[in-house]
């Protein structure tokens, strides 16, 4: 029978140490990791609660909302038909407001047109007697009607 090398010997040897080592060290990281657990456990639990409160702070919220955009949409509805019936009533307002127009605009024209002929006559009163007192100046000095003296 063959015998085994000393250098394989060794590297066993070493391998063994080191997975030995190694195996140590996964139960350390073990015992560290299952306390860390045991210490985040009540911080988990806290905030757990937390946003439990959170949640049904929220479905709370979300319910009032619906019951606001309710009651908004309703308002909205009535203000909308309150809308509706006063723009009917201008609408018929309009409509009275123009019939009554239509039917007084000849008279409101036949006005307007007899105070214009009166304010033109009147015009062409006061641009007579204007130009007969000019006439009667010129008639008296005609030089200082052009502006030069003798």
């Amino acid at each position: 029978m063959n015998e085994i090398p000393g250098w394989w010997l060794a590297i066993s040897a070493i391998f063994f140490v080191v997975n030995i080592l190694l195996f140590l060290g996964l139960i350390f990281a073990i015992l560290k990791l299952v306390k860390f657990m045991e210490e985040a456990q009540p911080k988990i639990n806290e905030i757990s609660n937390k946003v439990g409160a959170l949640v049904v702070r929220v479905e709370q919220v979300a319910i009032r909302v619906e019951e606001v955009a309710t009651s908004v949409k309703d308002t909205v509805d009535g203000v909308g038909g309150r809308a509706k019936g006063v723009v009917g009533s201008v609408e018929l307002v309009a409509q009275s407001a123009s019939r009554q127009f239509e039917r007084f605009s000849p008279f409101v024209v036949g006005a307007m047109t007899a105070m214009r002929l009166i304010k033109s006559l009147n015009d062409m009163r006061h641009g007579m007697s204007a130009a007969r007192a000019t006439s009667k100046k010129a008639q008296k000095d005609p030089v200082k009607l052009f502006g030069k003296k003798k």
